[in-house]
């Protein structure tokens, strides 16, 4: 004759498993003095700036798609009230960015929080599109304007590196300074 198991004898016999495995690893912390206690605060604290590093990532991504939407009142608004960006290096000084693209640099992309989680630094590599305004009142700069080329495009390899200030609950952008490679 087969005996039947029933749901209570199931989670009676799971839970002095359970019961068991929990017991081994009290008495293994406490034989420890307090190290797992340790370890479990390092553990949150990672996930902490784990969290952290993604709310800094999805800015930077806000900031690139904002730039590339041309709505430059919203880029301002990603800034902190003293906030700075440069763009060094760029061929000409009207250039401006209108659009990214990925590269194979972004492997050495890095975000570092500061221990007090109120400042991070992060390293962000791109290739971006430059833009230059025709200049000049030239007969071929006339027929580009006719024809709807008002300006020069070409792509750069670059990389941003930014400081962030945390106001609030949110990360602003400190200062970002641009540098093509």
């Amino acid at each position: 004759m087969k005996s039947q198991s029933t749901r209570r004898d199931f989670v009676l016999r799971g839970g002095a498993l359970l019961g068991a495995g929990v017991a081994t690893t009290t008495a293994g912390a406490a034989a420890l003095g307090g190290e797992n206690v340790d370890a479990a605060a390092d553990l949150r604290k990672s996930g902490d700036v784990a969290a952290e590093r993604e709310a800094i990532r999805r800015l930077h991504l806000t900031l690139l798609a904002r730039v590339e939407q041309q709505d430059f009142v919203g880029v301002a608004e990603l800034f902190a009230s003293a906030g700075d960006w440069r763009s060094s290096g760029s061929r000409d000084a009207v250039s401006m960015h209108t659009a990214y693209r990925q590269t194979s640099a972004q492997r050495l992309d890095d975000i570092v929080v500061s221990e007090d989680g109120m400042q991070a630094s992060a390293r962000f590599h791109v290739e971006a599109e430059m833009c230059t305004p025709i200049q000049g009142d030239c007969t071929a700069a006339q027929m580009a304007r006719l024809q709807g080329n008002v300006a020069s495009r070409h792509w750069e390899s670059g990389r941003f590196e930014v400081k962030y200030s945390r106001v609030g609950e949110q990360w602003q952008i400190a200062s970002l300074l641009y540098f093509n490679s």
